[in-house]
C-alpha cells in the first residue's frame, strides 16, 4: 500500500479521494470482495496494534471506495472511543453516535449523518457510557449490526489500536472480516504478534494485514514488469 498519513484532519479527506489514492483502495476491496469465498461479507472492522498506524484513513479509504461498487449508502462507524477521527474528516459533529446507541434511549436513524460523499453516510463515536464495554459484550452491539446489516450493504468500524485498548476485540467477534493496518518498516513483529495473540484469545483467529507507508527501492513501473 502506497504512503498514507494517519487521519487527523479534513486534509486526509481530500487525499484519500484523489484519483491515485482511491484506485489503491479500490484494488483492496476488490480483493475482499475476491477474497470471500463466495459468503456476502456485510460488515468490517478496520483496526492497528497500536495507535497512529493509518487505520483511520484505510477505513476512510476503503468505505469511500465501497460506494463506487453499490448503489445504496455505505456506513462507516467510528467505534474509536478514545479517538474519533471520522467526523472530523467531514467537518462534522461527534457529540452524539455509538455510545449514545449504547447507552439507550437513541434511535439509530438519527444517530447516522449523510456526508459530502455520495452514499456515505458515517455514525460518530459519540460519548461512550461508563459501561460500554460491558455493553459492547453484551447483545446489544450485536443487535444494532444485525439492524444496520439488513439497511446497508455494507458496515465499517473503525476500531481503536488493538495493544491500547479493548473495544476492537469486542468488534472483531461480531463483524464478517478484520483488517489490521501495519505501518510498514515502523510497528515491529512483537507488536503485531501481540496484537493477534489478543484477537486471537477474544475469538478471532482469522486476520487480514493491510501494509501501510511501503516504500519501493526500485521504481514501481519495474515492479509491474517483474
Amino acid at each position: 500500500m502506497n504512503h498514507f498519513p494517519a487521519l487527523s484532519n479534513r486534509q486526509t479527506l481530500q487525499i484519500v479521494t484523489g484519483p491515485e489514492s482511491r484506485q489503491v483502495f479500490m484494488k483492496i476491496y476488490d480483493n475482499i470482495l475476491l477474497t470471500s469465498g463466495g459468503a456476502r461479507q456485510k460488515s468490517l472492522l478496520i483496526c492497528s496494534a497500536n495507535q497512529g498506524e493509518g487505520a483511520s484513513t484505510v477505513a476512510l479509504g476503503i468505505a469511500l471506495a465501497a460506494t463506487g461498487v453499490w448503489n445504496q449508502p455505505v456506513l462507516l462507524i467510528d467505534g474509536n472511543f478514545s479517538h474519533p477521527q471520522v467526523c472530523e474528516a467531514f467537518g462534522l459533529s461527534d457529540i452524539h453516535g455509538l455510545g449514545d446507541f449504547l447507552a439507550g434511549g437513541q434511535d439509530v436513524k438519527s444517530l447516522v449523518m449523510d456526508t459530502t460523499i455520495p452514499n456515505l453516510q458515517v455514525m460518530g463515536a459519540g460519548l461512550a457510557p461508563v459501561s460500554h464495554i460491558s455493553l459492547l459484550e453484551s447483545p446489544a452491539f450485536g443487535h444494532l449490526l444485525e439492524s444496520l446489516i439488513a439497511a446497508y450493504p455494507l458496515i465499517i468500524i473503525d476500531g481503536p489500536s488493538i495493544n491500547g485498548f479493548p473495544e476492537s476485540v469486542l468488534y472483531a467477534t461480531q463483524v464478517d472480516r478484520v483488517l489490521m493496518v501495519i505501518k510498514s518498516g515502523i510497528t515491529r513483529v512483537q507488536v503485531v504478534a501481540a496484537a493477534l495473540a489478543r484477537l486471537a484469545a477474544g475469538g478471532r483467529d482469522q486476520v487480514d494485514l493491510v501494509l501501510n507507508r511501503r516504500t519501493f527501492p526500485i521504481p514501481p513501473w519495474i515492479y509491474q514488469r517483474l
